[in-house]
């Protein structure tokens, strides 16, 4: 051994030596894949849980980005509704009259989790429509009976 060498380099070129030509060819019959880099039934379903956990926090994080940006646009529709009150007051005092834009929030499409909840406006609406419907059908049944007589009497 030379005093310039490092005996980390030596020692790596003494296992390279040591093994060269041995290659472990996965088609070779004594080949045998590495604990590491078996795969089976535990680790696949393990990694599918950790993904499954991924996936709920990404869609967490997303969820709560939205709720942040519905909050935060309520706020700016408050704001401007509350700068375009003063703006009025301005006109009003110049005796000028400007058509001012007034944002709004539609609750149907920004707010689509309020879509199931019912109110007794909606119940009453439906009570209302079946009553509709039942006096359809019975308007037509007595006309279809008033029809069948007016049948047998003709015959």
């Amino acid at each position: 051994m030379h005093s310039g060498e490092d005996p980390a380099d030596r020692k790596n070129i003494e296992i390279a030596q040591a093994t060269y030509g041995d290659y472990k060819l996965k088609i070779s019959a004594d080949y045998t894949v590495p604990e590491n880099q078996r795969i089976n039934f535990q680790k696949k379903r393990q990694q599918m849980v950790l993904l499954e956990g991924s996936i709920h926090k990404l869609k967490v994080d997303f969820n709560q980005k939205i709720q942040e940006l519905k909050i935060r646009k309520k706020e700016i529709v408050d704001h401007v509704l509350k700068l375009n009150g003063r703006l009025g007051e301005i006109n009003n005092e110049l005796g000028s009259e400007e058509e001012l834009f007034v944002p709004s929030i539609d609750k149907v499409t920004e707010y689509p989790e309020n879509y199931f909840e019912i109110q007794e406006s909606d119940i009453e609406a439906f009570r209302e429509e079946k009553r509709k419907e039942e006096l359809a059908k019975a308007k037509a049944s007595k006309k279809k009976k008033a029809g069948k007589t007016q049948e047998e009497e003709d015959a």
